[in-house]
């Protein structure tokens, strides 16, 4: 073993090159690390970025399709519901006026466009009166179905009309 030289003030007689040699390396080596510590923070500015974009794309998409949404029904019966809501009633009212007798009197219409129904309460001078004109309703073309759901004699009225509750279907027609 070599020893331990204490004195300062004298050159020692060998270079120690394998520390310098270690040093340099070591200097390298934190360089290189040092340049990649700045590659790695470039690039995470950079996805930082394109994550930005990305969310800021994603978020202009689901607005878009939110408007959309609105502008379009959710399915083909919601559509049909809507399509239903715009039709006009006139083909069944218009039926209804052409079958009207004087014997009749309509009290109550209710209009369903979205079934194309009429659900009418009604009297009728007589039951012959009522079912006369059944039928003739029941032959308008634009009518589909005419149903009779109640029909009752007013005995404490004088004259004794016939009361009525009808369901009317007419025929789907394409809005101009």
């Amino acid at each position: 073993m070599k020893p331990v030289q204490l004195d300062f003030h004298r050159k020692p007689t060998a270079t120690p090159w394998l520390g310098l040699v270690l040093i340099a390396a070591g200097v390298v080596v934190l360089l290189w690390v040092l340049s990649r510590q700045d590659v790695a923070e470039e690039r995470r500015k950079l996805i930082d970025t394109q994550e930005a974009e990305v969310s800021w794309l994603m978020k202009k998409q689901e607005t878009s399709k939110l408007e959309a949404q609105k502008e379009a029904p959710l399915n083909d019966k919601v559509a049909a519901i809507e399509h239903a809501q715009y039709a006009s009633p006139e083909a069944g009212l218009a039926a209804l006026e052409a079958a009207w007798v004087p014997a009749i009197a309509y009290t109550k219409i209710d209009v369903s466009t979205t079934e194309r129904s009429l659900k009418l309460e009604l009297e009728a001078k007589t039951q012959k009166d009522l079912l006369a004109w059944i039928d003739a309703l029941a032959l308008q073309p634009d009518i589909a179905q005419v149903s009779l759901a109640r029909q009752s004699l007013k005995p404490a009225d004088p004259f004794k009309p016939t009361g009525a509750a009808v369901e009317v279907r007419w025929r789907a027609t394409e809005a101009p």
